[in-house]
């Protein structure tokens, strides 16, 4: 009997045979035991139609109880009466009427951006109460038009969910999409999917120059700024978490400016173009990364001469002695000098 069949249907059933006649024939059918599922209908239409039914008191569910059975009981007229029994055995016929339902309504699951493709990321898992074909459940994504992830692909038969290629933390952070799980009958069911891509230290820190002075007079004041360079991470948390240092801080140091930007300063210390004609900076930028990675960036800053230095003779006193004949233009004495300043700077003239 179907699980669908309506409260008040009927079923027919053989009737008893009693080779009796009159009073001492069948008179009467029961059940036994007695149960809210089933009573009997019986009686004649004619002298020669007899009918025996069985009635449905009570909606059947399949999942509740799958099969029932009970006696049919004919009873005669006779003093005293006689009576036959026959076993009926009603096996309840499963019909579409459950849709799958998911475990959970959202399931949610963590993939580090670096794993590879055809990793796991979780499964899904969906029940159906039906028997047979109309229990059986599949699974696929549910995306909606314009949307879909490519990212990931799920086993129709166990509902297990994978990547196909490694996400990228940088590019979005979390996933969000939908499972669909369809039995044999055509009912199905939707399960929210969430994703989220933890950050690994797959970035190193990245340096620009976004404005930068050389060459840089020797006389600029100590606290001039000579460069803004900007630094970045596209890590999160610790993994993009810079700090910053300088290979050389003999003339130059960092300073902080705002948000990721950084300011290269001149010293307390004066530069000297004739100690040196140029400064080669290694500027590093560090994350908070276990292990830590470093990105660089190299400064050259050429010293420019300013006329700081004045000439120097190659003595503090020249001495000469003269003949008292000597001819007029006679070249008496050479004296030199010097300038460690360069250009027209460091060019020496006398008088």
């Amino acid at each position: 009997i179907p699980e669908t069949s309506e409260q008040g249907s009927h079923f027919p059933l053989e009737g008893a045979r009693d080779l009796d006649i009159g009073s001492n024939s069948i008179q009467a059918y029961s059940i036994s035991p007695k149960n809210e599922y089933f009573s009997v209908a019986y009686g004649s239409r004619s002298d020669d139609d007899k009918y025996l039914e069985l009635v449905l008191e009570k909606p059947l569910d399949r999942e509740e109880q799958t099969e029932m059975s009970f006696h049919v009981i004919a009873e005669d007229g006779g003093s005293p009466p006689r009576s036959g029994t026959t076993e009926v055995k009603i096996v309840i016929l499963d019909v579409n009427d459950n849709a799958p339902i998911f475990t959970q309504q959202v399931y949610i699951g963590k993939v580090l951006e670096n794993m590879p493709e055809g990793s796991e990321i979780l499964s899904v898992l969906a029940t159906d109460q039906d028997a047979g074909r109309f229990g059986e459940i599949s699974y696929e994504l549910s995306q909606g038009e314009g949307k879909r992830d490519t990212a990931f692909v799920i086993d129709a038969r166990t509902g297990q969910i994978k990547i196909t290629k490694p996400l990228d933390f940088e590019d979005s952070g979390h996933h969000e999409f939908r499972v669909k799980a369809t039995d044999g009958g055509g009912l199905s069911a939707i399960c929210k999917v969430l994703v989220e891509v933890v950050d690994v230290n797959d970035n190193a820190p990245e340096l620009a120059v976004s404005s930068f002075s050389s060459p840089l007079p020797e006389n600029t004041v100590p606290g001039t700024v000579v460069a803004l360079f900007t630094v970045r991470d596209r890590d999160s948390g610790a993994n993009g978490k810079i700090s910053c240092a300088l290979d050389d801080q003999l003339f130059f140091s960092l300073r902080p400016a705002y948000k990721n930007y950084y300011e290269l300063l001149v010293l307390a210390k004066a530069l000297d173009r004739e100690e040196a004609a140029f400064h080669e900076l290694v500027l590093r930028a560090m994350d908070g990364g276990d292990p830590a990675r470093t990105g660089t960036a190299r400064i050259r800053v050429t010293v420019l001469d300013a006329n700081d230095n004045a000439p120097v003779f190659s003595q503090a006193e020249y001495t000469v002695r003269v003949p008292e004949d000597v001819p007029v233009g006679s070249t008496l004495v050479t004296v030199t000098a010097t300038d460690a300043d360069e250009g027209v700077n460091g060019r020496v003239e006398y008088s």
